[in-house]
């Protein structure tokens, strides 16, 4: 077995092109698996990389980043990225129904010989922009990415295939029986997240559950994704391998930054992420709607965008609830910190959260959460107001403490922050070169 052996990621978002966390994960665990001295090689969509290969340059010319960090990501955003042709972003976030309302994400690149890679392989000359020439839904968009990823690495040599949820998984399965290798799938999220309910009949599902099976060995992003996998989908325990996604303290926002005059005569409740179905924004509201029937200085702020907007709209309409529940729509990043920062309190009342990323940056920025118990943050921080996402009584009970007693939200955001345990992307690159030696271990003792 290789000392450092050669793995493939497959991706399909990666900063500054990116809808979900998927993307920020990716990049970090590159980056870390990088910074290691791991040999891994990225495959994207031609578009993704391209815009990710002028940003790390953007970065790197500006002495942005670290210079050693930069450097390394700089040289492998250049020579060690395949590229493959696509002309529509999808996301493993994004349900069935919100792709197909999706427009086509389009690239003028791709069409001609000038500005292509040279492991790009070019499929039309025609300049005419279509989402048709490769596929008129997801599921065909996702097996002819899967054949231009065979077809971009038949002269190359790895070790490892690392996929990166069922988006990618079907591409990992062709590649480890082109090159005969192990394939590791990265679950961060499942189709059973995404739909609240049993999805057995889904072909998302289907695709999910054929594609853990065949892999060698699967990592999950908290021991509540694991949960699912084991009881939904039928897999062996033994097969799956905790790495929790890993987070860092931000620097300090500007407070020219902080775009909103804040009245500290109300209390200011946040809800911020996609507004889907798995985000719970309905309970969100049930809830608010009951605060404000005993406190009216409660505000109510949503941040973010998704297939469920319009429903949320129609509803503070409905209920009259628009002088206290303000959308905000999507949101920049550093509006995001400073929105956490105006904030008193952060509500996640997610239906199904294999991890919770919001709700660690709420942490960081000193915001008391209210958290669902479906979300595998609880793994993460322990000082919470701990909630069923259905349990909208609790919730606002929950919220009118905080509103009520400052007390209860200085000991709940001074103790999050101060138990929340150091986990780095370098730690959790290392545990993942680990789980890629024992599958090759495992491999070549079968042998």
């Amino acid at each position: 077995m290789k000392k450092n052996p050669h793995v493939l990621m497959l991706g399909w978002e990666f900063p500054p092109v990116f809808s979900g966390g998927l993307g920020v994960v990716t990049k970090n665990l590159m980056e870390s698996l990088i910074k290691i001295d791991a040999d891994v090689t990225l495959l994207l969509p031609s578009f993704v990389a391209d815009q990710s290969s002028e940003a790390h340059s953007y970065m790197f010319q500006k002495k942005i980043a670290a210079a050693d960090l930069s450097e390394k990501v700089e040289q492998v955003m250049h020579k060690k990225v395949i590229r493959i042709p696509s002309s529509v972003l999808i996301s493993p976030y994004l349900g069935r129904n919100e792709y197909l309302t999706q427009a086509p994400w389009e690239e003028s690149t791709i069409f001609g010989q000038k500005n292509c890679s040279k492991k790009t392989r070019v499929i039309s000359q025609d300049t005419t922009k279509s989402k048709s020439l490769y596929g008129a839904n997801l599921f065909a968009e996702v097996e002819r990415f899967a054949t231009e990823a065979v077809l971009a690495t038949q002269a190359e040599s790895f070790d490892l295939v690392h996929a990166h949820d069922w988006i990618t998984a079907e591409a990992a399965l062709q590649l480890k029986l082109q090159h005969k290798i192990p394939f590791v799938f990265h679950v961060h999220a499942t189709e059973y997240d995404r739909t609240g309910h049993d999805p057995q009949g889904s072909e998302v599902f289907r695709r999910e559950k054929y594609a853990m099976e065949q892999a060698d060995q699967i990592i999950t992003v908290s021991h509540y994704t694991k949960g699912i996998l084991v009881d939904i989908y039928a897999i062996d325990p033994d097969k799956i391998e905790v790495v929790h996604n890993a987070y860092a303290a931000k620097d300090a926002v500007e407070t020219e930054s902080l775009l909103w005059d804040k009245d500290k005569s109300k209390f200011w409740v946040l809800f911020i992420g996609r507004i889907t179905l798995q985000k719970g924004p309905s309970y969100f509201l049930e809830a608010a709607k009951k605060v404000l029937a005993v406190d009216d200085r409660v505000h109510f702020l949503i941040a973010g965008d998704g297939d469920m907007l319009p429903q949320v709209v129609e509803t503070i309409a409905k209920d009259a609830l628009y002088k206290n529940v303000h959308c905000l729509g999507f949101l920049s990043q550093s509006d995001r910190d400073a929105l956490y920062m105006f904030t008193d309190a952060c509500v996640i009342p997610s239906v199904s959260e294999p991890f919770g990323l919001t709700a660690i940056e709420a942490v960081f920025h000193k915001s008391p959460l209210v958290l669902s118990k479906t979300c595998g943050a609880n793994e993460i921080i322990q000082d919470t107001l701990s909630v069923d996402y259905w349990d909208t009584d609790q919730m606002a009970e929950y919220i009118v403490s905080l509103a009520k007693y400052p007390a209860l939200r200085r000991t709940l955001r001074n103790n999050a922050l101060a138990d929340l345990p150091p986990i780095t992307w370098e730690t959790q690159a290392a545990r993942v070169c680990e789980i890629y030696e024992a599958v090759l271990a495992k491999k070549q003792g079968s042998k």
